[in-house]
């Protein structure tokens, strides 16, 4: 699924602006590297963010870190009322984000979907993809996160609508970043198809550090086992705000989601 696209021409028969595959990653046809923004739209784009300040969710006791939309891993996948949590939820959340963010979704559908040869669309009962936000305190200074593979869609696979998939993906996009960087930890030799047997013995071996750049979608499966990597020199000013979501392959169309 991530295979370099032929771009579509225009009606001049001109190549529009390139969201191609960047560059491959770690030596992984699973994991690329895709221009979605630049430096100075991310810019705007934090700015909004910090803006809507009133509609992040607080996802730690501090306040430091929240989300910016609701989500499946943390609003889905634990919970017992579904509709509370994640559906009903993600219409609120999504008429926010649609107000603020309309013109971004629709840049990352276009770029996204261009760039691994599918048709991208968002499902109009699934959470748009949304924003994490750490705020310098929550902004891990040592490789603490959870080591995982992304699931949380097969909570959806028991809908009609998805039922059907037959492929997934995730990407994240940074839109901003504590000074001195940010990085993913990678596992190559681990993914979800060889079992979670294979998660202790990882931890035994060193990751691949892949850092993130603004405005470059990092995607992948989802399959990958992966970590949020550490910023250890992180400063109490510096802000770290991430695009985040999936996607799933429906009849040879990509549906976007968080």
């Amino acid at each position: 699924m991530l295979d370099d696209a032929q771009l579509p021409r225009d009606g001049r028969g001109a190549a529009p602006p390139p969201p191609v595959m960047r560059r491959r990653l770690v030596e992984l046809s699973s994991l690329g590297e895709i221009d979605v923004l630049t430096e100075q739209e991310c810019a705007v784009t934090a700015s909004a963010v910090m803006d809507a300040r009133e509609q992040w969710v607080s996802r730690s006791g501090s306040g430091h870190f929240a989300t910016f939309g609701i989500n499946a891993y943390m609003d889905l996948a634990p919970s017992t009322d579904t509709d509370a949590s994640y559906f009903g939820a993600a219409r609120r959340s999504n008429a926010e984000l649609t107000k603020r963010f309309a013109d971004l979704h629709v840049r990352l559908a276009d770029v996204l979907g261009c760039a691994l040869d599918l048709p991208a669309r968002y499902a109009e009962d699934l959470a748009l993809p949304g924003f994490h936000i750490w705020l310098g305190p929550a902004i891990p200074r040592l490789p603490v996160a959870s080591v995982h593979f992304d699931l949380q869609y097969q909570r959806l696979l028991s809908r009609p609508d998805y039922a059907r998939s037959t492929g997934t993906m995730s990407f994240t996009l940074p839109i901003s970043l504590p000074a001195t960087g940010s990085s993913l930890r990678v596992w190559p030799r681990c993914t979800y198809s060889h079992g979670r047997a294979n998660v202790p013995w990882s931890r035994r071996e060193e990751p691949e550090i892949v850092d993130y750049r603004l405005g470059r979608a990092l995607v992948h499966s989802g399959h990958l086992l992966h970590q949020i990597g550490a910023t250890p020199l992180a400063t109490n000013d510096d802000v770290r705000i991430m695009l985040q979501g999936h996607g799933l392959v429906i009849d040879d169309a990509l549906v976007l989601y968080w």
